[in-house]
């Protein structure tokens, strides 16, 4: 219990992190990380907005304050709340030499944990979202939503080859020792404006009662940190004696990253070319504009009238088929930008790389120079092109989604799937599904349970509950990294909803 009490007053006390979804809620995230069919209070905006004309109280007007969320699933994920929450932190800060040395044993906890089969790059990323607040109110068959947030996410791939240089045979039956480190850092400012409304021209397609939703939600962008960095660099066997050295490099960024990395370039120490970061959440780059999209097609059950009925009455049995497209649009960077692209080259009779890295790697600021700088048997940095000085534009982390919920009185069953149409801080190209259920043994006490499949491995299972009573409600969920049957699941994300008032 004390160690439940503590992560929930991190999470309050402001350290909002999160995962790579739409949206961080504590009704989602706890049924496995989905939405699109589910979410129907003013964060639908940035999930499914077609959503909004959907009512879960038979109020018309809701006010939310400060939903935060937190996931993060690093390298090494501790079983201690408290050590596992510092270790998060650490990745929002100033990188500081020497917190994150690792001895034999982490080594072996990272091999074990983040390479499964024949992978030999890892899969990590660390989230944080908050929706501000937020405003949603219906009028008659039509409506509306503002809400504001903020959110940043960090994704890595780090190499087998930096924790262990021995081959390793990959999904392609090649032998290699991977050495490359990917790191991408994405934040950002959203106010986004939601409108749904029923499209008559397809209700009413089959002999139930039926009601075809669509919903719009454009979104101003502001853009803070950023930072893409792309080192693939592999060593694939040829014989018993020799290797063959392929590797690539890209890397662009803005503001104080790309400072750094100027800094860096021209000769500066890694402890002087981060002294350029702080800890400024305002540190404005760039500005953009967005768009989210979606349909949901929703079947009432029984004596369930809300579809034809939409004076405010809650829907209570139906079932909901969803389909949604998120982010579209793009951020133009226009502070202090740089770009560095590398072709890929090929080296014939490499030597293999001979030590590997004494210390974890949890994307921290800065910490990506100091990495290559101290264990990277060359720096791909010193070796590019003249870096260009040139702004450039990002796509937003465009997305799919689809779903499916069936609610039946006290009880739904929620099944979503999304893939992210590029990789990026945010999202992945990896086939995502999740499957949660709400079950209400009293009409004010919701339990939700889930879990979360990326490339079909168990990702994290989740479960939360709240309190909702005709006039507010507030919410929490938590997120478990599944380990084996004989270990205690690490706490890796956890979302609180401060508040919704319904009128």
């Amino acid at each position: 219990m004390k160690q439940v009490l503590t992560a929930l007053l991190i999470m309050l006390s402001g350290y909002t992190l999160g995962l790579a979804q739409p949206v961080l809620t504590p009704l989602n995230m706890a049924l496995g990380g989905g939405g699109s069919t589910y979410i129907t209070d003013f964060n639908a905006n940035f999930y499914n907005p077609a959503n909004l004309l959907i009512l879960d109280k038979d109020r018309t007007f809701t006010v939310g304050l400060g939903v935060s969320g937190v996931y993060a699933d690093q390298l090494i994920n501790h079983k201690s709340i408290t050590t596992q929450f510092d270790h998060i932190k650490d990745h929002f800060e100033i990188y500081r030499p020497g917190t994150l040395t690792v001895d034999n044993t982490q080594r072996q906890h990272i091999l074990d944990n983040n390479y499964p089969g024949r992978s030999t790059l890892s899969s990590n990323r660390v989230r944080s979202d908050i929706t501000l607040a937020g405003v949603k109110w219906h009028r008659n068959d039509r409506s509306y939503a503002i809400a504001l947030r903020s959110r940043t996410s960090s994704s890595y791939n780090v190499g087998l080859g930096w924790f262990d240089t021995n081959y390793k045979t990959n999904s392609e039956g090649q032998d290699l020792v991977d050495r490359s480190l990917i790191y991408r850092r994405q934040s950002m400012y959203e106010i986004s404006f939601g409108y749904s409304e029923s499209f008559d021209f397809l209700t009413g397609l089959t002999s139930r009662l039926d009601n075809f939703i669509i919903g719009i939600a454009p979104k101003v962008i502001i853009g803070t940190e950023y930072e893409n960095a792309e080192w693939n660099n592999e060593y694939r066997s040829v014989n018993n004696t020799s290797a063959e050295r392929t590797q690539s490099f890209y890397y662009s960024a803005t503001g104080e990253h790309a400072k750094a990395t100027t800094r860096y370039l021209n000769g500066n120490t890694i402890r002087q070319s981060n002294q350029v970061f702080t800890k400024d959440p305002f540190d404005i780059n760039g500005v953009g504009a967005g768009l989210d999209i979606g349909v949901t097609y929703l079947v009432s059950l029984g004596d369930d009238l809300s579809a034809i009925r939409r004076d405010g009455q809650p829907t209570r049995r139906s079932l909901r088929v969803s389909f949604a497209m998120t982010d579209i649009g793009l951020v133009s960077y226009f502070t202090d930008d740089l770009s560095i692209s590398t072709p890929s080259d090929t080296t014939q009779n490499a030597t293999l790389p001979t030590t590997t890295a004494n210390e974890s790697f949890n994307g921290s600021k800065g910490q990506y120079l100091h990495f290559i700088d101290m264990f990277g048997e060359s720096d791909p940095f010193s070796t590019s092109p003249t870096p260009e000085d040139n702004t450039f534009s990002t796509l937003l982390p465009m997305a799919l989604h689809g779903g499916a919920l069936l609610e039946i009185n006290r009880l739904k069953l929620m099944a979503d799937v999304s893939v992210g149409l590029t990789n990026n801080a945010f999202n992945s190209t990896k086939l995502i599904s999740s499957f949660g259920m709400e079950l209400r043994p009293f009409s004010f006490l919701p339990l939700r349970g889930g879990i979360r499949f990326e490339a079909q491995r168990p990702d994290f299972i989740s479960a939360g509950t709240a309190y909702e009573s005709e006039r507010f409600d507030i919410s929490v969920a938590a997120m478990f990294k599944p380990n084996s049957l004989s270990e205690r699941p690490s706490l890796t994300g956890g979302v609180v909803s401060a508040l919704r008032i319904h009128f």
